[in-house]
């Protein structure tokens, strides 16, 4: 788990440095056709899919993950209250 943060660089330019959080232990489940094409209609291409226990602290903002020294932004979280477990879609860092 990484948080996303704003700071300056040597220039003063602002740039978004990932800070690791902690360890998230989760579970690869796959991408769905109709994710797919929900997430290019909203301008995102979404690559996988894991599910985690349940963490109300992770935000689609703030939150970032690193899976195999390979960073993604949150595009879209699920929770289910029920089983304690949530959903998130992975895309790429730009």
């Amino acid at each position: 788990m990484l948080e996303i943060e704003e700071a300056l660089d040597l220039n003063d330019h602002p740039v978004t440095v990932y800070r690791s959080k902690r360890v998230l232990y989760y579970e690869d489940i796959g991408v769905t056709a109709q994710e797919k094409y929900l997430s290019q209609q909203a301008k995102t291409d979404v690559v996988r899919r894991i599910k985690i226990r349940l963490d109300k602290s992770i935000t689609e903002k703030l939150s970032a993950v690193r899976i195999d020294s390979v960073a993604y932004n949150i595009t879209r979280i699920y929770t289910n209250v029920d089983d304690r477990e949530m959903e998130l879609s992975l895309a790429y860092v730009n």
